[in-house]
């Protein structure tokens, strides 16, 4: 009887000790969109320059044909998710005419001249 005791005490705590292990891992979904591909763009692109710029998008709505959707999400190990989204958005000769989101584009400031 004793002996069953002390198995059962060992398998417990060799169970329990185990389960402190658990070894999670960061996922990435979606695209990723940088502030360097966003300041590449500019209003009258059309649709072919603006996916080789920034691949193609995760979400085409059908009720919203001139619209791209890019989005992001990241689960670290151990924090909340961060969530991205980016919209593309093109009139109806497909050119581009504007970007709304989360990520800021960069903005180059106009270079003053020597005096």
């Amino acid at each position: 009887m004793r002996s069953l005791r002390l198995i059962t005490l060992i398998t417990f705590c060799a169970l329990s000790l185990g389960a402190c292990s658990i070894y999670r891992v960061a996922v990435q979904q979606g695209n990723v969109v940088t502030s360097q591909q966003l300041a590449e763009l500019h209003p009258g692109m059309d649709a072919l320059q603006v996916r080789t710029i920034l691949g193609s998008p995760l979400l085409k709505d059908p009720w919203h044909p001139h619209q791209w959707i890019y989005s992001y999400s990241y689960k670290p190990a151990y924090s909340s998710t961060q969530v991205r989204k980016v919209i593309v958005l093109f009139d109806k000769d497909d050119k581009l005419i504007g970007v709304q989101g989360d990520v800021k584009g960069t903005v180059k400031s106009p270079e003053k001249p020597d005096a």
